[in-house]
Formats: C-alpha cells, structure tokens, sequence
C-alpha cells in the first residue's frame, strides 16, 4: 500500500486534524490505548490455541538473527539473538496457534484473512500498529498491541514484560458458586 493511501486510511481512523500539523505519533498512541482497553476483554476470553502474534522484521537483530526468510516473513529459528526467540517460546507454551515475523503491516490483513486467528497480539512502531488494529478491527477480530520502545527499521525494541503479560492475558475463572445454606 503506497504512503498516500496509508496516511488517508490513518486521518480516517485519528481524524484530518491530526494529520494537518498535529501529533502523529501522540494520536496514534492515544487511539493505541483507546482500542486496547476496548479490546481486553474479548481478545481474553479467546483460548490461547485461536491467538497468534505479529512482531516486526525490525525487532530482529540484523547480523546475528538466524530466522529463515519466506515469503512475506520470517520464520524464528529461537537462535536467542533478540527478543522474538524469548516471545516464541512462551506463546508456543501458552499454546498459541503460532508466531509471524512479518515484513509489512500491509501483510496482516493476509495472515488473519488466510489462518483465521480469532485474536491478534501485534507488536509494532505505532503507527504501523494503529493501522494493524484498523485491519483486525474490519475482520472481526480481537486484537492487543505492544508498542516498540525504540522503533525505526532495523534493531528495534520491546518491553518484553509487557509482551509476556499481555500473552499470558486470560479471562477470569468464573466464581464458583458457595454452596446454600439450607
């Protein structure tokens, strides 16, 4: 998707005010959070087997990354140079349908629209990551997003703690019922 049809898709979801002179990356965060807390509860209740993560190419660690390039991502050898091997492991012990390092934004909408997860955790700079939420939001499905500490286009960050907490996010145990008193 060109920049042009990217900023309009974005003034769509933050508003033309933003984009003539405001705050970019302050909207974006802003409606990060927003979607977030609208979300929690749905992308909760899904079982961990009908969830899948999105992280960036990025979030690689360029030179010393051992993942294997295929099509449109990478796939993570868990060589333990970056933070994705450690994310990896814990969502394929949480039971997590799997792990994409994606090359694009623009392949999100593929993934969900190909191996139908029914919630996404997206791990991106913000901006990539507001129009992530905007894709899962159109195909009816639950999303939480971990933004980067440091972004850019190569040997970005993240909090890892933050990444673990939100995989780990699960609904609460119904109340068990206290027996009547008779």
């Amino acid at each position: 998707m060109s920049t042009l049809a990217n900023l309009a898709k974005l003034a769509g979801l933050l508003g033309t005010k933003v984009l003539a002179g405001g705050d970019i990356a302050g909207a974006c965060v802003r409606f990060a959070e927003k979607k977030n807390r609208e979300h929690a509860k749905a992308f909760a209740a899904v079982p961990f087997a009908g969830r899948i993560v999105f992280v960036p190419q990025c979030l690689r660690a360029i030179g010393r990354c051992k993942a294997e390039e295929k099509g449109a991502e990478y796939i993570c050898k868990l060589c333990g140079a970056c933070k994705v091997a450690a994310i990896s492991k814990r969502a394929a012990e949480l039971g997590y349908m799997g792990l994409k390092i994606l090359k694009g934004g623009s392949a999100v909408a593929r993934h969900v629209e190909k191996l139908k997860p029914q919630a996404v955790l997206g791990l991106a700079c913000q901006y990539e990551g507001a129009l992530g939420i905007f894709e899962c939001e159109r195909l009816g499905v639950a999303v939480q997003f971990v933004p980067l500490v440091r972004d850019g286009c190569a040997d970005t960050d993240v909090e890892l703690k933050k990444v673990l907490e939100t995989l780990e996010m699960s609904a609460p145990a119904p109340a068990k019922k206290k027996p009547s008193r008779r």
